[in-house]
């Protein structure tokens, strides 16, 4: 669903949507998340998503969903300026948060797990997120320095 697109004029301009399907998808998607699962999480996770599909036509194409459990901004304009005699305009735009996600950006996605099943009667997504531990903590600053002993007294193996 993310890849079909619409083409709409927009300031007299051709512009690209996403279609009413994906639309329609999203708003249902967000409708489906639990308030008490929009942390906002930071940092490297897992996500595994169990797709459920009514019928072997669809496509497993789940970054659309991805998308949704992003945060939600929508770009602002900035404050009215007075320039001068009479003058006024529009100050730097912003970005405001108008919808907490489970995570702050679908970019923090490093390892996705993507499983197709079939479920006619009950077509559905179950999406299970987990934080990802550092993998290689001690080359950060966990080891101790080689000059100092370690609890035992003795000085450090290396």
């Amino acid at each position: 669903m993310k890849n079909s697109r619409q083409i709409v004029t927009m300031g007299g301009k051709p512009g690209m949507i996403k279609s009413q399907a994906a639309r329609d998808y999203e708003r249902n998607a967000l409708l489906q998340i639990p308030p008490l699962a929009r942390k906002q999480l930071t940092g490297p996770v897992k996500i595994t998503i169990r797709a459920y599909y009514a019928s072997e036509r669809k496509d497993l194409d789940c970054a659309l969903l991805l998308d949704c459990l992003q945060n939600r901004y929508k770009k602002m304009k900035g404050k009215l300026i007075k320039t001068g005699e009479g003058q006024y305009a529009y100050g730097p735009s912003e970005r405001v948060l108008v919808q907490k996600g489970v995570v702050v950006n679908d970019r923090q996605f490093r390892h996705q797990t993507f499983i197709w099943a079939l479920d006619p009667a009950s077509p559905r997504c179950e999406v299970e997120i987990d934080p990802l531990e550092m993998q290689q903590g001690v080359l950060i600053g966990d080891e101790l320095p080689a000059d100092e002993p370690d609890d035992d007294g003795d000085s450090p193996p290396f």
